[in-house]
């Protein structure tokens, strides 16, 4: 009798994916593990065409990168992150990955992650004061990063 084929082992995260799903009414399918992977693999928020290049090789299509990210973020997996020019970028949220924040530069639309925990004890406090409980949150920053200040300081007393 042959031996029967060993599954890869799953990271913590997969494992909490496939609890979630499941108590969802969901399944942990290959397609929707890859699209978890590709985002745990990310240093920022992707956009569904990056995500759809990096998935496009093992047979994924964008329509299904599409409705596991609806899903993801149905479930609190995902959250979307707006970027400028209306480009929506898709990340995992805690507890599938670290809380943090971000810049985004309005001129390049580099992300940056980033976590203050003095940022986050002054939201609970504003929460407090209006009698809120905050379940999460998110924090965009829009501004130049270093190199398009630059550029534009440069740009301006070029003038």
């Amino acid at each position: 009798m042959a031996d029967a084929e060993e599954k890869p082992s799953r990271s913590g995260a997969e494992q909490l994916l496939a609890s979630t799903l499941r108590e969802h009414g969901l399944r942990v399918t290959p397609d929707r593990l890859q699209l978890f992977r590709t985002l745990e693999a990310a240093s920022a928020p992707l956009s569904i065409t990056e995500i759809s290049k990096r998935m496009e090789p093992l047979g994924i299509n964008q329509a299904t990168v599409y409705r596991i990210l609806e899903r993801f973020t149905a479930i609190s997996v995902t959250h979307s992150v707006l970027l400028p020019h209306g480009v929506v970028a898709y990340e995992l949220v805690p507890p599938f990955a670290e809380h943090h924040h971000h810049l985004v530069c309005s001129r390049c639309g580099r992300v940056i992650n980033f976590y203050n925990p003095e940022l986050d004890q002054a939201i609970q406090a504003v929460a407090k004061n209006y009698g809120f409980t905050v379940t999460s949150h998110m924090v965009e920053v829009h501004g130049l990063c270093t190199e398009c200040a630059k550029a534009h300081r440069e740009k301006k007393t070029a003038r």
